[in-house]
């Protein structure tokens, strides 16, 4: 069988352009498939990491209305009490927000306090400071990493860590509260105590405190009888206990999100999860994959039509070469399987020069150029070619291109001797 490798390899040396050109037309396929798969796999990958940084696929937020007198929809300790015994629920903790005028020197920000218990609260990354302390007479704040991005003097519109800087803190200063909104004369001084690290968009941009610390201090401040953030019920009288805008539940495991998704929005309640994102974003995103493979197939069909026409001009050119082998005894399934070599070569090393090419593709252009043009995050790769699409391109590519030209080496094993001669 020697002869019929050495054959083959003479053949496509000897028609040297015409094998250039039909192995160019497998690579510019390959490349066409494999980058933009790689491309979508890789922005698949950065969407769902960015999904998980912004909180656990596991949490589920819920949200009552403190702004209607209707108590039924509210949340209440006795309505989380019910959703502490749903099936597969771990644990609930309200949150308790409340609006504020933050003041510092000369900058103004808007924005609301968020009470959480201590236990969760000391669960927040740290980027410096530390966690305020429990039960302590006036609430301490910590703040997100980009909260002083949206303090702005209103002389200048300049925020804050425009003039300070990226590495601007205000741990151990005071900041001026007003909350609500209220005028000068109701301001509270509240101490910052550390900056969170912020490695989701949710924490980056909070004001957090102890809620207990928090509940004390609104109800020693007020003077009117009605606590900043709480409802009031149609007469104007604030009610007897306290009225949380959202809460969290944790879900023992993910495949139990969306049953406790479910139950939780038949109970009449506005549900938040990142489960729901994320698969939002992989049904976009095999969508776009879809898309993306097939613009890559159409130019691989085109190479393989390459390859075929390549194969058959090959078959007409050397068919008195097929006559005389006939005539020295070559059988018909030799015949099959040297053409089948030499469109199989074609289609393999197209293949992985195809690969080899993706490869430089996506790390060049793509996740160095794009990046730094996107100004994306150093480090960010928007294409990834893992193993198992470099060998199936591979192994397709091969496949193809075989049979591409099985027509073509089926006819000239069925060709007569006497036929191929006279030719």
């Amino acid at each position: 069988m020697r002869w019929i490798w050495d054959l083959c390899i003479a053949n496509m040396k000897q028609r040297g352009i015409r094998t250039g050109l039909t192995v160019l037309g497998v690579v510019i396929g390959i490349i066409s498939i494999v980058s933009l798969l790689g491309i979508g796999i890789g922005v698949k990958r950065e969407l769902l990491d960015a999904a998980a940084a912004e909180g656990n696929v596991t949490e589920i937020t819920i949200y009552g209305t403190t702004g209607e007198s209707r108590k039924d929809k509210m949340l209440t300790e006795r309505r989380l009490e019910d959703c502490r015994e749903l099936e597969h629920v771990e644990t609930v903790y309200p949150v308790l927000s409340v609006s504020a005028r933050l003041s510092y020197g000369r900058y103004d920000g808007y924005w609301e306090i968020t009470g959480i218990p201590q236990e969760y609260l000391q669960e927040l990354p740290l980027r410096e400071g530390v966690c305020p302390e429990a039960d302590s007479y006036r609430p301490a704040l910590l703040i997100g990493n980009h909260v002083l991005d949206m303090f702005y003097n209103p002389s200048t519109m300049q925020s804050y860590t425009e003039f300070y800087g990226e590495d601007a803190e205000l741990n151990g200063e005071l900041m001026r509260v007003s909350f609500d909104m209220a005028e000068e004369e109701s301001v509270h001084r509240l101490k910052v105590t550390g900056m969170i690290k912020g490695d989701s968009f949710r924490d980056s941009y909070q004001i957090y405190c102890d809620m207990d610390s928090l509940k004390r201090y609104l109800k020693q401040v007020t003077t009117t009888g009605i606590l900043p953030g709480q409802p009031v019920n149609q007469n104007g009288v604030a009610y007897n206990e306290w009225i949380y805008s959202s809460a969290v539940i944790k879900v023992d495991d993910i495949d139990s999100v969306d049953t406790v998704l479910k139950k939780l929005q038949n109970m009449g309640y506005q549900t938040e999860n990142d489960k729901e994102y994320v698969d939002s974003v992989q049904k976009t995103v095999k969508i776009v994959q879809l898309l993306l493979g097939g613009i890559g197939m159409i130019a691989l069909i085109v190479a393989v039509i390459g390859i075929g026409n390549t194969m058959t001009t090959a078959v007409y050119d050397r068919i008195h070469e097929i006559g005389i082998l006939k005539v020295l005894g070559c059988a018909p399934e030799e015949l099959l399987y040297l053409f089948l070599l030499e469109s199989g070569i074609l289609g393999g090393l197209g293949g992985l020069i195809g690969i080899l090419t993706s490869y430089g593709i996506i790390e060049l252009l793509v996740n160095q150029l794009a990046v730094k043009l996107m100004k994306l995050p150093k480090g960010t790769e928007l294409g990834v070619i893992p193993l198992w699409l470099a060998g199936a391109a591979l192994i397709f590519a091969i496949l193809l291109g075989i049979l591409a030209g099985f027509f073509p080496a089926k006819w000239a094993a069925g060709m007569k001797p006497i036929q191929a001669v006279q030719r």
